[in-house]
């Protein structure tokens, strides 16, 4: 299966550099460009899907919270609520790491199939100042350095904007690690680059450069998307405080009443009492009373 997955990327690429030769300029260099722009404009809207996806469980991190302290003696009720919650703003925990699922063995397979790339025999190998795809320039002449060092700029660029617009991290060793993303990556990356054909440093130029390219249509589509499920959210919770001084205030006003219709019995009690005392102070006059024989 993989063999086949690599084997397919290589007959796309031959029919791009068919294309270019179409086009009059038969180039593999041209065809390993257009098709890594043609990969990453079909891979954008998992991209932005998980962008996305990242910014909303961002966003709804502290509701999962309170509901994980609100509920954490019933986990039945806990599940539910947080299913409903991500139902609400469709979000899932598992939808953002599924784009990634589906990348990385497309890319991994691309990685091989341009690392040992069978050419076309006959086939222009050469690319502006390349005079062969197929062969390392690991040498110590200044063209030499001209692809790693865009391999790694546009690695540092496209891992600067991407952190960017992650959340920002308290623990020390997510720091540390997202420091070596940022600064020790792209230098490997460079330095790696020389030991492998230009096709496969062509190919990550330029995967980089679209990639930050796109990040930053990402980043602002994921802007505008945090803004309108921010105020959803904040809406929501209007909604619910008011709901709960609602709440609040009818529970206030029945114990008002309650306890004016108790202060009434009690009023009602003493007088009634009072009107028994009186009575029984007649009767007990009256049977004190001398009796008159007169008559």
């Amino acid at each position: 299966m993989w063999s086949g997955l690599v084997g397919l990327l290589t007959r796309v690429i031959n029919l791009f550099y068919t294309f270019t030769g179409m086009l009059g300029i038969p180039s593999y260099g041209l065809a390993i460009i257009l098709f890594t722009l043609a990969l990453r404009l079909l891979m954008f809207p998992l991209s932005l899907r998980q962008g996305k996806t990242s910014r909303t469980m961002q966003l709804l991190q502290p509701r999962v919270q309170q509901l994980q302290q609100q509920y954490k003696n019933n986990p039945e009720i806990l599940n539910r609520e947080m299913m409903a919650l991500y139902k609400r703003y469709n979000a899932s925990p598992m939808s953002g790491c599924l784009p990634l699922l589906i990348q990385m063995p497309i890319l991994f397979a691309l990685f091989n199939a341009l690392r040992d790339f069978p050419y076309v025999a006959g086939a222009s190998r050469s690319f502006l100042w390349i005079a062969d795809l197929s062969l390392p320039d690991n040498g110590l002449t200044p063209t030499s350095f001209i692809l790693p060092v865009i391999v790694g700029i546009s690695s540092y660029l496209q891992s600067k904007l991407s952190l960017a617009a992650q959340p920002q991290q308290n623990s020390q060793q997510m720091k540390t690690m997202n420091m070596m993303m940022l600064y020790v990556m792209p230098v490997f990356l460079a330095w790696t680059s020389r030991n492998f054909t230009p096709g496969l440093s062509i190919y990550w130029a330029v995967f980089n450069t679209a990639g930050f390219l796109l990040q930053i249509l990402i980043n602002a589509s994921v802007t505008r998307s945090h803004q309108d499920i921010k105020k959803a959210m904040e809406e929501e919770e209007a909604l619910e405080a008011r709901a709960r001084a609602e709440k609040a205030a009818e529970r206030a006003a029945q114990k008002q009443a309650a306890q004016k219709k108790t202060a009434e019995k009690r009023a009602q009690e003493n007088k009634r009492g009072a009107g028994d005392g009186s009575k029984k102070k007649k009767q007990a006059i009256n049977r004190g009373k001398p009796l008159d024989f007169d008559d």
